[in-house]
């Protein structure tokens, strides 16, 4: 089927670009609804028209496309905070004490340090407000877990979210950021005024459902990883899921398998149209039969935490039922861009989400390239159908995300068509075993037997996983593929496969190949631009020197460590750094032609006849600063991560009063200096 004649693409498509117009240009309020008053308007006047025209031309169905645009440009524009005035941003001042009052909606994976969760916002200072933020409680504060639907007073200040300190590394705010979360609480037990029951929530009984089930399987001995592969089989929490175990399941290319989506939801669908075909005797028992199942994937939907790909997949699938029980005509890419209509309708934000692209083009490419692919052969026997079935789905899946994998999480999993190949034929009856477990042990039927066979088989699963995993050479690493490349890259895969269809797009082909190659060429040819950083690392020092593709790293650290040291992993790849040496900190040197000291903890500096551009300070250095400044007269003073925070905010306020430029990377993140 050719894309370009489904209707619920193109009305998605124009829709998507409006969105993405809204996102990255600025409008003003007066011009959006100024401009989407006219244009409906225009679309009203041109559908009275095409009401009374026998032969219809092609007017209304490019003011209808430009509508569907302007509808994303202000769909976009009204779910940003800054838009909407009953928002708590538009009610504080950054670290300013308020009393507020939250519903926790969420319980997230706490760090070593903090329990975590996503609230919302009720008010402030007695004042109705919205939005969501994260609440952080202290693990020795002493306070219990709080359940979903909870609801707290109290008097604290609202802080910005933690910026990654670092270039390349993740960005844990800007992905609150795209969930629509802009500010964090940091709660201390004496500023908690009081803890009372809010009003029950879906989310809320979700959030009770799958604490009783977690519950019930634990007094039926399932603990450790069997525990945590349940949780995120069948009720889309993967907290309990142990860092190994995840990075074995992303190295082995099984990582989708940990996410409830439409794969999960398809086999329930199937399972629910097994169970209840007897309906189908009495009468009115087909249209019985779709709202129980479509009801019951909802259900499944709303215990599993309503994750884009859960919504998308539910919605999706509910369309399917209806079409498949009423035998109507239909086509799943129809379907699959309708869900995605109906969901950027609802929550626009959900298209910058990486979960969202990577389920959309996922089933997007299996729905649209495993025909293609399954022309290529025509199994005979069952096994051979079976096999040649998983095979070109998943070579299909991988296509689609293999390049959006590679830009975000820079590898790829070599050995993922043999993973799945194996866990995937298996998989409906892992649900369907994991459902009747659920049931028998929230009534209390579970048998010993069948609750230990079940564990040994999520064991022998993850010990598969996990040898696969250890294939180191089937995974390929540190991969790097700009924007660009990543957009040239799937116009080029695109053009490719309707190329196959006999589209004549061989030359759009040639053309996206060789812009393709352009990049990658371009990247090799050695840059003459440096960089000096001074990157942030908790009490210790770290400084680098870029070359082109070339670092040099300035350090205490060991040297062997360096290459895999986290908060440079990122920079690494990014750069496509191919050399680095290590070399010990030296008290003053140039770059740019312009001299640079390091003054470390024994506070000697050097007495120059030059002026310095930059005095870096190092492992809480014992001096008179003013001192320093009178002799080195520095243009630029900087402190990392080595130094007290005591020392760094007297520091700033020495700067401050003789109006110099201070730089902290713990709170301004790493100091990047760039030649000219």
């Amino acid at each position: 089927m050719r894309l370009i004649s489904i209707t619920s693409f193109k009305i998605t498509l124009v829709f998507l670009l409006g969105i993405l117009c809204s996102r990255y240009i600025y409008f003003e309020t007066r011009q959006i609804h100024f401009t989407i008053i006219i244009i409906a308007l225009v679309l009203l006047l041109a559908w009275l028209r095409a009401r009374k025209q026998f032969f219809q031309d092609v007017f209304f169905g490019w003011v209808t496309y430009v509508a569907l645009f302007g509808l994303g440009v202000w769909v976009y524009y009204i779910h940003q905070p800054m838009h909407q005035h009953t928002h708590y941003t538009q009610k504080i001042i950054d670290n300013q004490s308020y009393f507020i009052q939250l519903k926790i909606l969420e319980k997230l994976k706490p760090d070593l340090y903090n329990q975590k969760y996503i609230a919302q916002v009720l008010g402030i200072n007695e004042t109705k407000a919205s939005g969501s933020i994260l609440v952080l409680f202290p693990k020795d504060s002493g306070l219990k877990k709080l359940q979903v639907d909870k609801v707290l007073l109290l008097k604290t200040a609202v802080e910005n979210l933690p910026q990654s300190k670092n270039p390349n590394q993740f960005d844990y705010a800007s992905y609150l950021n795209q969930k629509g979360i802009y500010h964090q609480i940091k709660v201390n037990s004496n500023e908690i005024l009081s803890i009372t029951n809010g009003s029950i929530s879906m989310k809320g009984i979700a959030s009770y459902v799958r604490t009783s089930i977690q519950d019930n399987l634990v007094e039926n001995h399932f603990e450790g990883n069997a525990l945590a592969l349940i949780n995120a089989l069948l009720l889309g929490q993967r907290q309990d899921l142990s860092e190994d175990v995840y990075r074995d399941f992303a190295a082995a290319g099984a990582v989708h398998i940990l996410a409830v989506s439409g794969l999960h939801v398809g086999i329930i669908m199937l399972l629910l149209q097994f169970i209840f075909k007897p309906l189908e005797r009495i009468k009115k028992g087909k249209d019985l039969k779709i709202i129980i199942i479509v009801i019951c994937l909802w259900i499944f939907a709303i215990v599993a935490g309503l994750s884009p790909s859960v919504l998308r997949a539910a919605l999706m699938f509910s369309f399917l039922t209806y079409a498949m029980e009423s035998n109507r005509p239909t086509s799943t890419l129809n379907t699959l861009f309708t869900s995605a209509f109906v969901l950027l309708l609802i929550d626009p934000n959900l298209l910058f989400h990486v979960g969202f692209q990577m389920s959309y083009l996922a089933v997007f490419s299996i729905f649209w390239i495993t025909p293609l692919l399954a022309k290529f052969y025509s199994p005979k026997f069952y096994l051979d159908k079976l096999i040649w079935g998983i095979f070109t789905v998943t070579i299909a899946a991988q296509i689609g995300v293999g390049p959006l994998s590679i830009y975000y999480f820079n590898y790829f999993p070599g050995l993922f068509f043999v993973t799945n190949l194996v866990i995937l034929p298996f998989l409906g009856i892992l649900l369907g075993m994991g459902i009747i477990v659920i049931f028998l042990a929230s009534t209390n039927l579970l048998p010993t037997s069948f609750s230990i066979g079940y564990s040994y088989i999520l064991d022998y699963m993850i010990r598969f996983i996990s040898w696969i995993a250890s294939k180191d050479s089937y995974l390929f690493e540190d991969l790097s593929m700009s924007k660009v490349q990543l957009i040239l890259f799937y116009l080029m895969l695109i053009s490719i496969f309707l190329y196959v269809q006999k589209m004549r797009f061989l030359r759009f082909v040639l053309i996206t190949l060789i812009f393709l190659q352009l990049t990658y060429i371009s990247e090799k040819i050695p840059s003459k631009n440096q960089e000096l950083i001074l990157f942030h690392k908790s009490k210790n020092t770290i400084i680098g020197h870029k070359n082109g593709n070339k670092l040099a790293i300035s350090t205490l650290l060991d040297s062997s460590k360096i290459s895999t040291e986290k908060l440079l992993k990122g920079y690494l790849i990014k750069n496509q750094i191919k050399e680095i040496t290590s070399t010990k900190v030296h008290d003053i040197f140039q770059f740019n032609s312009e001299i640079i000291v390091v003054v470390d903890s024994l506070g000697v500096y050097p007495t120059l006849e030059k002026d310095v551009a930059l005095v870096i300070l190092r492992n809480s250095p014992k001096i008179h600063l003013e001192r320093l400044l009178d002799s080195l007269k520095p243009k630029k003073l900087v402190a990392d991560g080595s130094n007290y925070t005591s020392y760094v905010s007297r520091w700033r306020e020495t700067c401050k009063k003789r109006k110099l430029p201070f730089h902290y990377t713990g709170s301004e993140g790493a100091f990047v200096l760039k030649s000219n």
